[in-house]
């Protein structure tokens, strides 16, 4: 798989995650918490992949690739407070301190992003990681005023999730855009001359 390919894969998986992580956000009385704590496992497990991929990609020591592994890292931690045993103050903490990784991870892409020539896939990755940034400092402030004060959190906690979902959509979108063109035409030098 080439890295362009794997930027690819990575940022649309990434953005899958955020999609499944946001439908377990939502309430809803169909599904049962058991359901619930698996779609958000697999919604930040899925995350976890695309960033780690697209940090992969990303040159050596670049903000993309720090910010990509911090937000991946974020990830990561999520997925260990829904998968691991512990106590609820324990799992919200880690939950929190995730979300709060992503939004740093994505503040460092986004510093990237500002510094790229101006096109249409740039406008999507500026504006894509905005959200992702906004989304997660919403969710992390949802879960703390769950602390504080337990009245609607969880639909905070919805938006912040959906707000980063639509980031990271525009942000696979912006890779998308970004790929060179395969039905360009020919050089001049690669014509055959049949004449």
């Amino acid at each position: 798989m080439s890295d362009i390919e794997k930027e690819l894969f990575g940022s649309w998986t990434q953005a899958i995650g955020t999609i499944v992580a946001a439908v377990a956000d939502t309430p809803s009385a169909r599904l049962t918490p058991e359901q619930v704590n698996h779609l958000g496992l697999y919604g930040n497990a899925l995350q976890a992949t695309g960033n780690g991929l697209m940090a992969d990609t990303s040159e050596t020591g670049s903000m993309n690739q720090v910010g990509n592994a911090v937000q991946a890292a974020g990830n990561t931690i999520i997925v260990g407070a829904l998968a691991l045993p512990l106590d609820e103050t324990v799992e919200q903490n880690l939950i929190i301190k995730g979300n709060l990784f992503q939004a740093t991870g994505g503040a460092v892409t986004f510093n990237e992003d500002l510094m790229e020539d101006v096109s249409t896939a740039a406008l999507y990755a500026v504006i894509g990681d905005f959200l992702q940034i906004v989304g997660n400092a919403i969710q992390a402030y949802a879960a703390i005023s769950d602390f504080i004060v337990d009245d609607h959190e969880e639909l905070v906690n919805s938006v912040g999730s959906w707000i980063q979902a639509v980031g990271a959509v525009l942000s696979a979108l912006s890779i998308t855009k970004a790929l060179p063109s395969s039905d360009k035409a020919p050089k001049e030098e690669e014509l055959v001359n049949y004449a």
